[in-house]
């Protein structure tokens, strides 16, 4: 038999066979039916929007550490999605935490027990807490005892600290300015209840906000400061206050605190 006439037979087997089940005939037409109607619904019920480039923040494995591990899983659980490049994607980094409290607490913590000599003694470790921990409450009881008085910039940066070369040669800032910055003082009593809700931008175009928070050397600091650091991005801010963070030596400020 020739191949068109297998295909004649198959056809009319076919054929008999659903005439016979009218009901499954019935339903293997209707079914995909079915289907395309419901797929049409969702389509009208839920109308397409525009969906920005998406960057997933990375999730470190184990082998990098406890910590980027851990914050990997915690703080994406909700698979969050970006529009612009996350921290992680940079080449050489693991984690989008190295800035964050709990980050920074545990690199200090790290530096304060295993890497200072001068406390690796406990003792002197818990009185050192003990007297911050007094300074705190005196900020948040009695703040009138430590207005204005202010804790320098320079006096607390590590002695090794890259925070004025970065502002001068990537940021481009003047040494007039710098100057003020570094000598500027940092009012304790503002930050007794934690961080203002404030934006960076809009204190640093603000001389009256600059004032409230920093003490300056000059008599034009503020002025200076206010003209050279709004015209800055948010995100060049956002990289100075990182920097900043950074390049604090907290051992120096405990002794100021006990002072």
């Amino acid at each position: 038999m020739r191949t068109a006439g297998q295909i004649r037979l198959l056809l009319w087997k076919n054929w008999t066979q659903r005439k016979r089940q009218k009901v499954r005939f019935f339903m293997e037409i209707m079914w995909p039916v079915f289907l395309f109607i419901g797929l049409v619904w969702l389509r009208r019920a839920n109308p397409l929007y525009r969906q920005h480039e998406c960057h997933f923040p990375n999730k470190a494995m184990p082998s990098a550490g406890v910590l980027p591990w851990i914050q990997g899983i915690v703080c994406n659980a909700n698979n969050p999605c970006f529009q612009y490049s996350t921290r992680g994607e940079s080449p050489g980094l693991v984690s989008n935490y190295n800035n964050s409290i709990l980050a920074r607490f545990y690199s200090d913590a790290q530096e304060l027990l295993l890497s200072d000599p001068e406390f690796l003694q406990l003792g002197r470790l818990w009185r050192e807490l003990t007297t911050m921990s007094t300074f705190m409450d005196t900020l948040r009881t009695n703040p009138e005892q430590v207005a204005g008085r202010g804790v320098k910039v320079e006096d607390i940066l590590k002695d090794d600290e890259t925070l004025t070369s970065y502002l001068l040669r990537d940021v481009r800032l003047t040494e007039s300015v710098v100057f003020q910055l570094v000598n500027a003082q940092i009012r304790a009593e503002e930050f007794a209840f934690g961080v203002p809700d404030l934006h960076l931008k809009d204190i640093a175009c603000s001389q009256t906000l600059l004032e409230r928070f920093l003490i300056f050397p000059g008599r034009w600091g503020a002025y200076m400061v206010h003209n050279a650091m709004c015209v800055l991005t948010p995100q060049k801010l956002q990289t100075i206050e990182d920097r900043l963070y950074a390049n604090v030596d907290f051992f120096k400020l405990f002794r100021l605190a006990s002072d």
